[in-house]
């Protein structure tokens, strides 16, 4: 059986209080995160990054076995289009750099952005710039991504490809490296995040997360609907149908 790690992108939501954490709130929203779930997506590294005090704090604010995920920042992706990032992929380097000293980064997220077409030789060029020992997650958001060359390069350089559940795209269990990468994004209409999951559209996972578990040595999960907190409800609903305990059994969070 994998290893099923289940959480949440991002963690610091004010819409969050007194439906995942306390009704007066938590002193400190990521140690009692961590109370709920075994690992979370670091969104806030996409939009500006932080120094690597911020990173290191996160890591002595966690159990031991607690685990991070870490966006690429936008610079990357979305201002430079992959092309001509060596400083600003070093800059990103140094913010994961205590995390993986600590052993808990778990693999950063390329999340593609929709504007961007896919061309071979731009995009073999920027893989070769990623160090061969980073777990790397690739999300495509534009469809002339979804072609074999596209995924052939994904298996060349050991990079995952991020499995999506969101409007517009297929959902694929396609896997391309040693882990396989799941992100629930909703289908809410305008913002595709403004949506609660059914009990049904939950259940409809479990066997597609079985499918894997015979393909990959580890899953990373992260529900990304975090409107009223849907996101961690979501995924902890998730968690119990496939019977994974919380970290802790102190907290709760409000179903209703």
């Amino acid at each position: 059986m994998s290893d099923l790690l289940l959480g949440t992108s991002g963690w610091d939501y004010p819409e969050w209080v007194g439906r995942v954490y306390p009704p007066r709130g938590a002193s400190d929203k990521l140690q009692y995160y961590a109370t709920l779930f075994p690992i979370v997506e670091v969104n806030s590294t996409f939009y500006r990054l932080p120094p690597a005090s911020v990173a290191a704090s996160w890591v002595r604010r966690t159990p031991g076995r607690f685990r991070f995920a870490a966006k690429f920042p936008q610079t990357i992706t979305h201002d430079l289009r992959l092309v001509g990032t060596d400083e600003e992929l070093r800059r990103f380097l140094a913010i994961l750099k205590p995390i993986r000293d600590a052993g808990k980064f778990s693999a950063a997220l390329l999340q593609l952005p929709p504007s961007l077409p896919f061309e071979a030789a731009t995009v073999r060029r920027f893989y070769e710039t990623l160090p061969r020992d980073l777990p790397v997650a690739v999300e495509f958001r534009e469809k002339s991504w979804l072609v074999p060359e596209s995924v052939a390069l994904l298996r060349e350089f050991g990079l995952a490809y991020v499995i999506v559940d969101a409007p517009h795209l297929p959902i694929a269990l396609e896997v391309t490296a040693p882990f396989a990468y799941i992100r629930w994004h909703g289908h809410g209409s305008p913002l595709w995040y403004d949506y609660t999951y059914s009990a049904e559209e939950l259940a409809a996972w479990v066997p597609r997360l079985r499918i894997l578990t015979e393909s990959v040595a580890t899953i990373y999960g992260f529900f990304n609907n975090h409107f009223r907190g849907d996101a961690a409800v979501n995924a902890r609903s998730l968690a119990d149908e496939l019977g994974i305990p919380s970290p802790s059994r102190r907290s709760r969070l409000d179903t209703g």
